[in-house]
């Protein structure tokens, strides 16, 4: 089995994902920045999110397993 562990670091705050090839995508740590917050969601065992929230501000980093690879994606809403 192959494990993917990656650091993201966003304005927001920072989390830690590991991504497995058995197509199981983790949350290892989330640590908000000074008045943010952070909220997981997860649907299925392959598929994450981790929104790190501030009040009409969000960044939101996404990993998913996808064509046989990790794949993540970070996008920020409003400012």
């Amino acid at each position: 089995m192959r494990t993917y562990v990656r650091s993201f670091r966003v304005e927001g705050g920072q989390a830690v994902i590991r991504m497995t090839s058995t197509a199981v995508v983790s949350l290892v740590t989330a640590t908000p920045a000074d008045g943010w917050a952070v909220q997981k969601v997860q649907d299925s065992p392959d598929n994450l999110a981790v929104y790190f929230n501030e009040t009409n501000h969000s960044f939101i980093i996404h990993a998913t397993w996808w064509d046989d690879r990790p794949f993540a994606e970070v996008s920020e809403i409003g400012s």
